[in-house]
Parts: structure tokens; sequence; C-alpha cells
């Protein structure tokens, strides 16, 4: 039988479909609706194709050598990296989450293995077959489509437009600005290097121009400045490298052109600088996005002055093995500074690859991530590629490199990263290893048996990582639905679902969704069941109290439960917490806020609600030694000096309280939310007057703002303001002259209460 034809055609084919995972999104459109759409999607995609890949890999190698992998030194640097990293994983803070990782991110060791079998098999089919080129035009097509899409975004053309979370900047299928950003940045190199192969005039040089614009368009209108700058420094690496060495005669042309970009690149930076401040710049947001790089630049000064340095001293507490993959929070918690109170609480990310790493497996996992650029810049270097060729792969190394001192990897990212790994290892001669060709050829009889056994093997492989996690995924999105939804209605077409029906989907995914079920997303489905029971279950008047119980006792078991897989978790804790002060039970929510607080002393968003709660439960001095605390942390965190305040307003402490409003805000007026309830709480209706008076002002043709203000006439005693406001509402908002026509004959007569 013909195995190697049809098994290599076979793995042609499926390493070829790996350009396609960026296109996935599990929105319902095409793929099931699942948790993270942008995410999960694409991951279970490259997870299952490079499963399907193996299993044909193994055949393919057994019948015929030449397939079979051949050594090089980056090759063992890559298998070191990923040994290492199995020990780290293994010795990690929480092993479970390193190898599984969850929905948001879909790393974990497990994406290692997977990408490094695809690097291992493309490493030796592709080049073996000599099909790079051919790979990369596959490559190169669809960043043509995604630049595309893009451009639609941009231009709001047949109903594109970036993802919620991207805001204005193009993001393509990635819900990500900067993944688009990084996914076109490799692929404008990798376009420069197959139009620099065609020695002579081609048809398809035009087509990789019109790509090579779409590439550049995308990546502008992302916004990302770190990948903009890598983009720049690998332009300069190519034309240094050309004009360096590209002495022969037929790249005399190249070598002009080379000298004159570098030109021209360095009248664009000076031009840049020279009127950075000037409305050409300002009118476009990229421009002013790179013109506001400095320290006073929220984003540069979280990762400069707080985020770098706290891996660093993550780094120093785990020199050796590292937190493990996926455990950054750890460290993040820790030694959170009160400073970066206006940025996201719960980072993962050092937002630096290298750094990450650093983190994830000690300084031995860092040293071999930075050999890998290190052996494959010398492989191409060293290899019998022209100069031109070698510039633009040395570009893509340098460029990629730069991006990720400021942000971490994704999927794609990943994917190609080990792409250009395996085409450096096949820069080297190819030469399976000494051992391999110990075993000649499989025969007929042999592959007889082999064959049914790898496919089984492939597709209980391909079961057990992926359909739990799928199923979970899924599950996970029907949970938190409130409606009850056919095919084809819409939420808002839905008829309303009983919540009894979302406690049994929540508990039904708790469990292990599919055999033999896995921890992948168990974190969110935790995380979503509390804030579900909080928000929607907890305040809900229509919710039975005896389906409240149910839902308060089986969130709690799930929370306890995991909690204990994951001691040390802040972020979890404070959910717990949380949850706890939501169903009236502040005695227990103490005790997991303030295992929030010991895992993290000095973030203000655990504090709040700690002080709080020592409050509410009569210990008056501690919770106000926490709220000052997180005051003292930051006094220009606005919010930090309200809710300081609202605890002296409470425990009476009102001089206090005044003072520190004044001298905060110059006024005890303050139009906020907290504040205005505290002002309700203790009775100071003149203050919950002004508030809503504020409001009023602020927004005159909104008849909820004046029935707002109704009511703190009210209860103020003023009835006849409190009439006439409600007149003015009754006025902006006629449908509701009748309830409000009913309210105010029950204050004339006095039976409103």
């Amino acid at each position: 039988m013909p195995y190697t034809k049809y098994l290599r055609w076979i793995i042609l084919a499926l390493l070829s479909l790996a350009f396609l995972i960026p296109f996935i999104v599990a929105d319902g459109s095409f793929i099931p609706n699942m948790f993270f759409p942008f995410i999960t999607g694409k991951n279970f995609a490259f997870r299952i194709l490079v499963e399907l890949l193996a299993g044909f890999y193994v055949l393919l190698a057994l019948r015929e050598p030449k397939y079979r992998p051949h050594a090089s030194i980056l090759m063992w640097v890559l298998l070191g990296f990923v040994v290492w990293m199995g020990i780290a994983t293994a010795a990690s803070v929480d092993p479970i989450k390193s190898f599984w990782s969850n929905f948001e991110r879909m790393e974990g060791y497990l994406s290692i293995l997977h990408l490094f079998a695809y690097c291992v098999i493309a490493g030796a089919v592709v080049s073996a077959e000599e099909w790079w080129d051919k790979l990369f035009q596959i490559s190169i097509a669809a960043s043509v489509l995604e630049g595309f899409i893009a451009l639609f975004q941009i231009i709001h053309l047949f109903g594109f437009a970036p993802s919620s979370q991207s805001g204005a900047r193009a993001d393509g299928t990635f819900g990500n600005a900067t993944y688009l950003a990084v996914y076109m940045l490799i692929n404008l190199f990798l376009t420069l290097f197959v139009l620099v192969r065609m020695r002579r005039p081609h048809i398809l040089q035009g087509y990789y121009g019109i790509a090579l614009i779409l590439q550049g368009v995308a990546v502008y209108y992302t916004e990302t400045r770190g990948t903009l700058l890598g983009l720049l420094l690998g332009l300069v690496v190519v034309a240094v490298w050309i004009a360096w060495k590209a002495r022969e005669v037929e790249w005399h042309t190249l070598r002009r052109i080379s000298l004159g970009a570098l030109i021209t690149i360095a009248i664009l930076v000076v031009g840049f600088l020279g009127l950075s401040g000037t409305a050409l710049v300002q009118h476009s947001p990229t421009l002013t996005r790179l013109a506001s790089i400095s320290l006073n630049d929220p984003t540069v000064r979280t990762r400069l002055l707080y985020i770098w340095p706290m891996a660093l001293e993550g780094f120093k507490d785990k020199p050796i093995l590292g937190w493990g993959q996926e455990n950054f929070n750890f460290v993040f918690n820790k030694y959170y500074v009160p400073a970066m109170y206006d940025q996201e609480q719960w980072f993962d990310r050092a937002h630096n690859a290298f750094l990450d790493w650093l983190i994830a497996g000690g300084l031995p996992a860092f040293l071999l991530y930075l050999s890998l650029f290190v052996f494959a810049i010398w492989a191409v270097v060293r290899s019998r590629l022209s100069v031109p060729e070698q510039a633009a792969l040395l570009g893509l190394l340098c460029a990629y490199a730069f991006n990720n001192l400021f942000v971490f990897d994704n999927l794609v990212s990943y994917i190609y990263f080990f792409i250009i790994i395996a085409f450096a290892h096949g820069l080297s001669p190819r030469k399976p290893h000494a051992l391999l060709l110990l075993s000649r050829p499989a025969s007929e009889h042999i592959m007889a048996i082999a064959a049914p056994i790898v496919l089984v093997l492939m597709g209980i492989g391909i079961w057990v990582v992926n359909v739990p996690g799928i199923a979970r995924a899924e599950g996970l999105i029907v949970a938190l639905t409130t409606q009850n939804l056919t095919a084809t209605a819409t939420a808002a077409q839905g008829s309303p679902k009983d919540p009894a029906n979302n406690l049994a989907e929540f508990n039904q995914i708790l469990s292990s969704p599919g055999w033999p079920g896995t921890p992948l997303g168990r974190q969110e489905v935790v995380e979503q069941m509390l804030q579900f029971a909080s928000n929607t279950i907890s305040p809900s008047t229509s919710v039975s109290p005896n389906l409240k119980q149910q839902f308060y006792t089986a969130s709690l078991n799930a929370a306890t439960a995991f909690l204990a897989t994951r001691p040390h978790d802040a972020r979890l804790e404070l959910f717990v917490g949380t949850f706890l002060n939501a169903f009236g039970q502040a005695q227990a929510a103490q005790q997991y806020l303030l295992m929030a607080h010991n895992d993290s002393p000095q973030k203000q968003t655990i504090l709040f609600p700690l002080g709080i709660t020592e409050i509410s439960t009569g210990n008056t001095a501690q919770g106000i030694a926490y709220l000052q605390q997180a005051f003292n942390g930051d006094p220009a965190y606005t919010q930090a000096r309200i809710f300081y305040a609202a605890g002296l307003y409470y425990t009476g402490g009102k001089a206090q309280a005044d003072a520190l409003l004044m001298e905060g805000f110059g006024t005890v007026l303050v139009n906020d939310s907290t504040l205005l309830q505290v002002y309700i709480d203790t009775k100071q209706y003149d203050r919950v007057v002004g508030i809503w008076q504020i409001r009023v002002q602020q927004d005159p043709s909104n008849s909820q703002t004046h029935i707002g203000l109704a009511a703190a006439y009210f209860a103020q005693g003023n009835k006849a303001q409190a009439i006439a406001e409600l007149q003015r509402a009754a006025q902006l908002d006629p449908n509701l002259a009748p309830q409000i026509d009913s309210i105010i004959t029950q204050i004339q007569n006095g039976t409103l209460k």
C-alpha cells in the first residue's frame, strides 16, 4: 500500500490548516458558542489538529526513515526548554493550572507539548519535502484575508467592526488588537522573505506588494506601539544586513534601496519627534499613542515601574524552578503596588514574554527561551540562504523579540514562533539522529499492526484532552443565560429562564462533562457561579428563599472545594467573601476576606470590602484601620478616600470624614453612588438632596434623576418639592404619568411611607 504518499499529503494538509486557526471564533456563528470565544475555539482546534498530526506522523516516520527527526543545536535547545518546563510544572505553585491553564489563556504545559509536536513534525516533514515556500505562501494568503477583514473594520464596511474590548483599534478575528498586530508583523516579514526569493520578475510580486500594504495598514491601525516599534526595528535590521552583506552584483540595486530606506527611516523618525506635538500627529490615534510614550503614560509607567519590578521580586523568591506557568497572579498579588489602583487589578502576565518565562520556569527557562532566538539567528546567518533572505528572517526575529519585550504571546504567535524554529532547524544538515537510523523502514506487516493501534490512541487522546473542556466551555455560556433561547431566537426574544435551570446547568458543568473529565475551565465556572449567585440570584425578589438557599449552598461548596486545590488565590478568596456578603453572611465573609488580604496585603479592592465587613460585624477600629490603609496606600485614589470617609461616617467620625472629603474634593456633596448610599444610611438627607440636585443639573432631561431627587426630598420631609419634581418627571416622560399621579396622591393623603 502507498502509505508514504497518502500520509505525507495528509500531514502537509494538516500543517497548512494551522494557518486557518486565526479565523476561528467560537461565537455560535459557525463554531459552537464557547466561553472566551476568541481563545477557546482557536486553541481546541489547534490541539485537535496537532493530535491528528501526531498520529499520522508516527505512521509516516515508521514507514519512511527520511521523515524521522534530525538533530540540530536549535532542536536540542527547544527540547531542553520543553523538558525543563515539564519539571517546573511538576514543582509549580499550582501544578494543575500550570498544566491545563484556563479558558482565558488556554496555554500551560499542555499547549507547550502541542507546539513542540507541531514544530518537530514541521521540521521533519516540510524540510524533507522542501515545502517551506508553499507553507509560507499559504500563511501569506491567510494574512491577506485577515488584512481585508481589518481594513473593513477600520472603514466599517460590510458590517465589520472591531470587537468591544478593542474599541476603535482593528483586531480582525482575534478579538484583541495586539494579537492581530503581532500576527501581521510576522507575516509581513514572511512576505518579504518570499518576495526576495524571486530572483526574476514574476506576476506574484504584485500580489505580495498588495499583501505588504494590507499587513502594514493592519499593524498601523491596531495602534499597538510595541509592535509598530518592532516593525521599525525589523526593517532597520533588514536594511542594515543587506547594505552590509549584499556585495554581489545581482544585489547592487537592492543594496542601494536598503541604504535609501535607512536614510528615509532616519528622516521619518526625526521628523516625527519634531512634529509630535502638532495637529498632524494629534489627529492620528496611532501617532498620538506613539507620541505618548513616556513615564507619564499609564501603560508605560505600569510596566516599567510596577509590573516588571514585581516580576523580578518574584524571580528572587523562586530563581531556579520558578512559579510555574499561569502563576504570575500569585507574584502580582504578593507584590501589588497601591499606585496601580487605576490599572487592571488581576494581572496574570508580566507583559514581557522574557520575564514571563523567568517567572514560569526560573533562570534556566529564561536562558533557554533566549537561546531559541540566539540559535535561530545563528542558524539563519550560517545558512546558504541569500543575503536578502537572511535579512528578512533576521528582521522577523528581531522585530518579534522586541515586540515580546512589551507583550505576552498568544496561541497564534506561538505557532509562528515554533514554525520559524522548525524552519531554522531545517537549515541544518538533514540527517536523522543516529539512534533513529538503527531501525529500518517498517514492513507492511508492522504497518498493518501499528495503524489501528495508533488511530485508536489518537482518537482516545483527542477525546480525553478536548471534549470535556469543549463541553464545559459551551455549558458555561448556557448556565449564564437568563433566557430560554430557541435555535433562531435572540436573548431579547427568549422567555425568562427558571433560575432552577441555571442552578442545574452550573452543577452539571461543575462535575465532569464528558469522560474522563478535566480541570480545564473549572476556575471560570466557580467564579462565574459566585458572581451569578451574588448579582442575579441574591438581590432578586422573584427567586424563592428555598432556591436562593440551594444556590448559596451549591456555590459555596463549589468554591471551597476549588480553593482547597488552589490555596492562597487572593482573587478567588475575594470572590467568595463578596459572595458571602451578598447573602448576608458577614462573619463567614470576614474569614475569606482576611485570607485574601494576607495573600495580597496592599490591594485596595480587598481592603474596601474587608474594612466595611469588619465594621458591620462590630470590629469598628479594625475596619477603619483597613480603610485607612487603603487610603494611605495612595491618597490620589478617590474611591479609597470615599470608602475611608464612608467608614468614618458609619462609625460616628463625621467631622473627620467631612475634613477628608473637603481635602480631596472641596465639598462633601460628591456625586458618588457609594457616598450617596452612606448619606441615606446615616440619614443625612440634606446631602442626599444635594447630590441628586447635582445629578439633575448634569442631566436635566432624564426623568429618572428627577424621580431620584423627589425621593430625596420626600425622605427629607419636603413633600412640596417632592411633588414638584415628580410632576417634572411626568412631563419629561408621559408614560410614567399614571404611576406618578398615584404616588403624588399617596404623598398628599399621607399614605406613602
